[in-house]
């Protein structure tokens, strides 16, 4: 495994504005492992139907749509399908998404995600469209079988953008972010947690593939106010708690005792994997009666989940929360619950 490919990640841009962009320019998040599954099952939860195949398609269609334009995956009829394919291998394994060797995947980093990119891999290489099943032999060796459909090659569907997808800025960037990873030969550590780098892409494509969904429960009793202005409310609402959950299940200490002191927490969970910035507008610990976060982010539904975990747990209460957006970024103003007696 491995062959002469190496795993380097000085190809990535690591913006200081907490933008983070891949090897062939597209924008990415770090993210755990585990920290995505947990997100992918509370997410799973909310809706009637499963998440599984849609996540997979999610990432398929983003990856076709990410290989169309570079040189290096592109080939002729004779001649270069061989290097594209070395090309695509080493995609895989810069982003530690695990190792791609014909039809199994070694060491994935997320079962479903894996196969989608898998499957966009193999039609590029083939030219063709396939029905997909996969066997998980175990936790480290993923078996996809493809048989081929009939029929041309229609172009991957572009993600419909929603007015939430995307608050972060134009990048002017001034300098780049070291990134503290353990790198190992298809695979990266930050800190204990195995990790891996996300096109924001997927999530786009996902979100645009959850409207209309049934949902089965209202995703948080926390969430009191939506602004009109956020388009699809229910999956704007189901990403927030789906996000929330995730981080609720990490072990990440927070302890707050003024205000600035958000900063360091927001610089290392968020800023320094990619998710973009947030700004502390105001805060209980300055005897303000709520706190007031701006999000500038490519997934701020995300962020502002992450948020919400952060503060109860800085805090250790429960909170209400009100969202707003509007041409600075996603609003989230947060406040203790008022009980009637």
């Amino acid at each position: 495994m491995g062959g002469s490919a190496t795993h380097s990640l000085e190809a990535f841009t690591f913006g200081v504005d907490g933008l983070f962009f891949d090897p062939i320019g597209q924008p990415c998040v770090l993210i755990g492992t585990v920290e995505f599954q947990n997100f992918c099952h509370v997410l799973d939860e909310t809706f009637d139907t499963p998440l599984g195949r849609r996540l997979i398609y999610a990432a398929t269609d983003s990856e076709e749509r990410s290989l169309s334009a570079p040189k290096m995956f592109q080939f002729g009829r004779w001649f270069g399908r061989r290097r594209a394919e070395r090309a695509l291998r080493q995609r895989a394994k810069s982003m530690g998404w695990g190792w791609f060797e014909g039809r199994q995947i070694l060491s994935p980093a997320h079962d479903g995600l894996t196969v989608g990119f898998s499957l966009a891999h193999a039609e590029h290489l083939s030219k063709s469209r396939y029905e997909l099943e996969w066997n998980q032999r175990s936790p480290e060796l993923i078996q996809t079988i493809l048989n081929p459909k009939q029929g041309a090659m229609v172009p991957a569907p572009q993600a419909h953008r929603l007015n939430w997808s995307n608050t972060s800025k134009e990048a002017t960037l001034l300098g780049t972010l070291d990134l503290d990873l353990d790198v190992r030969e298809v695979a990266f550590f930050s800190g204990e947690a195995r990790s891996f780098f996300l096109p924001t892409n997927v999530l786009h494509h996902l979100i645009s593939g959850l409207r209309g969904r049934p949902v089965r429960r209202k995703p948080s009793s926390s969430i009191v106010h939506i602004g009109e202005e956020v388009e699809e409310p229910n999956v704007f609402a189901a990403i927030v708690h789906a996000a929330m959950g995730a981080y609720k299940r990490t072990d990440h200490p927070l302890f707050l005792q003024a205000t600035q002191d958000w900063d360091g927490h927001l610089q290392s969970r968020l800023t320094m994997r990619g998710f973009g910035k947030v700004e502390v507008q105001k805060s209980l610990l300055d005897g303000d009666d709520h706190t007031r976060f701006l999000i500038r982010s490519p997934l701020p539904a995300f962020v502002a989940g992450t948020l919400l975990g952060m503060w109860q747990r800085a805090h250790g209460k429960r909170c209400v929360v009100t969202f707003g957006l509007d041409a600075s970024g996603l609003t989230v103003e947060v406040r203790e619950p008022v009980v009637d007696y």
